[in-house]
């Protein structure tokens, strides 16, 4: 199945693949660190009844899913009422190890898997050190195989190592377990990756349930086996199905599924300012969007095809396409549904508001399709005031090598505006790179003939630190501000490049998503001139431009006035006094490639900057009782 597309699928490993730039795997996922923040740690809930009556089958690919069943033992119907878009459906899962997910799997048989990997729930390592052993686990809802059930229960699903996540190597392994009436679990089945760094089709398994555990409270689960100190050593399942009257060969279903999400609606970006989009849509909205979907049956479907669009919260309408289009689905094979695109009419509720959300419904309707749930795909588009070119998720981390290295992204205006927030996704790979330097710019040109290094800067704040998964989405945010911490947003008319100078050869390690390729807007300098970008995927930097609001609602605490403490005079030649009286504290001063020169007690509120040559530097005071940091930059003449 899907064998000449799949060929066609190409991901990145953990390599350094050029001199200069560079991906690595990540160590933690910051969508499920994040939603530690959101909802506590009261994910586990109890459950929703005692017993799940067959058939069991989930395949991930809609959290709202109900169980509706008219057995004696079972006579209820039971709806999610708690629904999570990264947590496996609670009403047939007792545990939340597993991460649901669209992004890691490659040609799914529906879209949608549960991703076990070497991180915990809140997608933290399970040991920050170099370790093996179990990881994630994911175990079912105890099931009613009492009866006159006898030697037809069989248990199915499709399993993938890797995927666009990190191959397992030896000895990782994925491992299925079933509880006998004793309570005790009992592995029947487990599998290692044999083909290395190799993209694999998914493969389906068909497990025999005994006689012996035909009882009620019955449960499997799946474990891995792996590196628990990161973002390592993936396994994606899909498409568990337990049920009666089954038999070895019953491996085909008659389910034609989405495995995808739709291409961006956008021509240029994954997300752009509604103000820069609204009086610009012909030139900004793509020609058509696609979507993959598969017939996972060993004969011909007929499959038709549509679409809806609305305003997601007046659920106005704003287009459909109209009669549903009919295709003769080739049997276990894919197909690309092309769907036009629209422009948003300014009738439309919001048109004249400074954000708007359109929401897609893309609907297929297969012959006598056995599984309806993964028909309907809703996505939204919304139009805040950031462009991205990423779509949230980070898959690897980017990186540049050397002291020196810049980083330039490139995005265009189409009235001018004013940047005010850059918002970056700094990504755990090697641990904290809060204590390194960068300056985050803002050009107004660079050299994109890669002849030189010529540029043009508007923007440029110094000694900025990475940080780390602070706010939503994992996205840290950088306002534009003036020496003393007060905003400066920058006027951008046009082209403009925003990005970085490392000030360090350690790698900073930004977010790197794989599905979407900006690489034509990427530019780096590592070498006396600027060149394109050679890794096809998106780095995850958000400019915010125009709009009165923040989408992120932390900022860096390096803008914080607190945070600041004057000094005098600056520039300084000999002795530099700081204006904030401190009675027992420590000072280091740094210079611009982040190497401490000085480091003493600070005595009399003044400091030594005599043997300093000239140029640029950051004063870091902390009081020693209170442990409060206050940092000031100066300048030597």
């Amino acid at each position: 199945m899907h064998s000449i597309l799949f060929t066609m699928v190409f991901i990145f490993c953990v390599t350094k693949l050029f001199a200069q730039e560079t991906l690595l795997n990540l160590k933690y996922n910051s969508a499920l660190f994040n939603e530690e923040k959101k909802i506590g740690d009261f994910r586990d809930i109890g459950l929703t009844r005692d017993t799940l009556c067959l058939p069991f089958f989930d395949d991930f690919s809609n959290t709202s899913v109900f169980l509706d069943s008219v057995d004696a033992i079972c006579n209820d119907t039971v709806y999610n009422g708690n629904i999570s878009s990264v947590y496996p459906n609670h009403l047939f899962w007792v545990d939340s190890g597993a991460y649901i997910n669209r992004t890691y799997p490659i040609l799914p048989p529906t879209y949608g898997v549960a991703t076990l990997d070497g991180l915990n729930k809140f997608g933290k390592p399970y040991n920050d050190e170099d370790d093996y052993g179990i990881a994630d686990t994911l175990t079912s809802k105890p099931v009613f195989l009492g009866g006159s059930l006898i030697d037809t229960v069989y248990l199915s699903f499709y399993y993938q190592p890797g995927g666009f996540g990190e191959f397992p190597e030896e000895p990782d392994s994925l491992i299925l377990q079933f509880k006998d009436a004793g309570e005790n679990w009992n592995t029947v089945w487990s599998a290692t990756n044999t083909q290395g760094d190799v993209n694999q089709e998914f493969k389906i398994k068909m497990i025999a349930v005994a006689d012996s555990l035909l009882f009620d409270g019955f449960q499997f689960r799946f474990r891995n086996y792996a590196s628990i100190f990161g973002n390592n050593d993936h396994w994606n399942i899909d498409y568990v199905f337990l049920d009666d009257n089954r038999s070895y060969d019953d491996t085909i279903f008659r389910d034609v599924s989405f495995i995808s999400d739709p291409t961006s609606f956008l021509k240029n970006y994954q997300q752009m300012p509604w103000n820069q989009f609204k009086d610009f849509q012909a030139e900004e909205i793509n020609d058509e969007v696609s979507i993959q979907i598969v017939n996972n049956y060993n004969d011909t479907v007929n499959t038709s095809y549509s679409y809806e669009a609305f305003e997601k919260y007046s659920s106005e309408a704003i287009a459909t396409s109209g009669l549903p289009v009919s295709i003769n689905f080739d049997p276990a094979s894919t197909f690309t549904i092309v769907f036009p695109t629209f422009t948003i009419p300014s009738t439309i509720s919001g048109y004249d508001e400074d954000s708007l959300t359109t929401t897609f419904k893309y609907i297929i309707n297969p012959a006598s399709d056995i599984k309806r749930i993964n028909d309907t795909l809703y996505y939204d588009k919304a139009f805040y005031n950031y462009y991205a070119y990423d779509d949230g998720t980070a898959e690897k981390a980017y990186a540049l090598e050397g002291v020196g290295a810049k980083l330039a992204m490139h995005y265009k205006t189409n009235v001018p505006d004013t940047i005010k927030e850059i918002y970056i996704h700094w990504a755990f790979v090697d641990g904290n790179k809060s204590n390194l330097f960068f300056s985050l710019i803002v050009w107004e040109d660079i050299d994109t003939t890669l002849l030189s290094a010529d540029e043009s800067i508007l923007y440029q704040a110094d000694f900025l630190t990475p940080k780390y998964v602070d706010s939503v989405n994992g996205f840290y945010v950088y306002r534009l501000t003036d020496f003393l911490g007060n905003p400066t947003p920058v006027v951008v008319d046009g082209d403009f490049y925003v990005g970085w100078l490392q000030t360090q050869s350690d790698f900073l390690n930004v977010g790197f998503d794989v599905h979407n390729d900006a690489s034509s807007n990427v530019y780096y300098n590592v070498s006396g001139i600027w060149q394109q970008s050679v890794l096809p995927g998106a780095i995850m930097i958000r400019p915010q431009v125009g709009g009165n609001y923040s989408v992120y609602e932390e900022i860096s605490e390096q803008h914080s006035e607190s945070s600041y403490i004057n000094v005098f005079p600056n520039p300084v030649q000999n002795k530099l006094t700081v204006e904030k009286n401190i009675s027992n504290a420590r000072y280091q001063i740094i210079d611009y490639s982040g190497r401490i020169l000085q480091e003493e007690l600070l005595q009399n509120n003044s400091v030594n900057t005599a043997n300093l040559i000239s140029g640029f530097y950051i004063l870091k005071i902390q009081d020693i009782q209170s442990g409060k940091v206050y940092f000031s930059k100066f300048i030597k003449q």
